[in-house]
C-alpha cells in the first residue's frame, strides 16, 4: 500500500509541473499574440491618420482651384479648366505618376 500511496503522490507531482509549465507556455503565447495584435492596430492607426491628411490635402486643393476662383467672379470655363487640371493631377496622383514625365530625380549609383 506504501508504495501506491508514493506511486500516487509522483503522479500528483508530475502533474502539476506539466499544468505549471503549459500555464507559462500559454502566457507566453497570449503575450506574443497580443504583442502582434497591437502592432497591427497602430499601423492600421497610422495609416488611417495618412489618409485622413490626403483627403484634407485634396479637398484643400479642391476649394482652391474650384471655389475660389468661382468666387472670384472668373469666367466659367475659366473654373471648368481648373477643374479638369484637378481632376487630372488627381487622378494622376492615384495611378502614382509624377508631375514632369514621371523622371525620378535620384541618383543612380553605380
Amino acid at each position: 500500500m506504501e508504495q501506491a500511496a508514493d506511486i500516487a503522490t509522483l503522479v500528483r507531482d508530475i502533474l502539476v509541473s506539466v499544468y505549471l509549465l503549459a500555464g507559462v507556455l500559454i502566457t507566453l503565447v497570449l503575450g506574443v499574440m497580443a504583442f502582434l495584435v497591437f502592432k497591427g492596430v497602430l499601423g492600421l492607426t497610422r495609416k488611417a491618420g495618412e489618409t485622413l491628411e490626403n483627403v484634407s490635402k485634396v479637398s484643400e486643393a479642391a476649394v482652391e482651384h474650384i471655389v475660389e476662383p468661382l468666387s472670384e467672379g472668373v469666367s466659367f470655363s475659366s473654373s471648368m479648366g481648373n477643374a479638369v487640371g484637378f481632376a487630372s493631377g488627381f487622378v494622376s496622383g492615384l495611378m502614382g505618376k509624377r508631375p514632369g514625365g514621371g523622371k525620378d530625380k535620384k541618383k543612380k549609383k553605380g
